[in-house]
């Protein structure tokens, strides 16, 4: 299966079962929808305890999180535009062997776009930590077939990896 199999099942499905979750939309006609393209999850701990934990829980459960998939978004738009946006960062990990499964199908490899998934982690004005990812159930059902199958099998290693106790 695909990345998006880790991004977009494992984020989202976990996230919304495992947590209380605030869905995002953009304005347009799919605002009401029952499935937003994003979730955000508040974290019980700081920022970096966050970052650290989201790291471990991942790798324990097999995905890969290279550091050169690690990008600090207060610090390169601090350089650009010096405009601190607080703490932001943003992790990119991926499940391997679920990518593998899909981009295998010429179907499925435009989903490298949306590959490998996105986790974004930072602190609001309200002084607390906040995770934002792709609303994977939401993309398993807009793909349906394999997509929805990784989707559905990957939502409780997303729950395991959003588990800050």
């Amino acid at each position: 299966m695909i990345d998006l199999r880790g991004a977009l099942s494992a984020l989202v499905l976990a996230a919304a079962s495992v947590l209380s979750a605030t869905n995002v939309a953009a304005d347009g006609p799919a605002a009401g929808a029952d499935f937003k393209m994003l979730v955000e999850v508040s974290s019980p701990l700081g920022f970096e305890e966050t970052l650290d934990r989201l790291e471990a829980n991942a790798k324990d459960l097999g995905w890969k999180v290279p550091s050169k998939w690690k990008v600090d978004f207060q610090q390169n738009l601090m350089k650009v535009t010096d405009t601190d946006i607080g703490p932001n960062r943003v992790i990119k990990m991926c499940e391997p062997f679920a990518a593998a499964e899909l981009l295998v199908k010429d179907e499925y490899k435009m989903l490298t776009a949306m590959m490998p998934c996105t986790i974004a982690v930072y602190v609001k004005s309200d002084g607390k930590t906040y995770i934002a990812m792709m609303n994977l159930e939401a993309m398993g059902n807009m793909f349906g077939g394999d997509v929805k199958k990784m989707s559905d099998e990957l939502a409780p290693q997303m729950a395991k990896m959003l588990t800050f106790d």
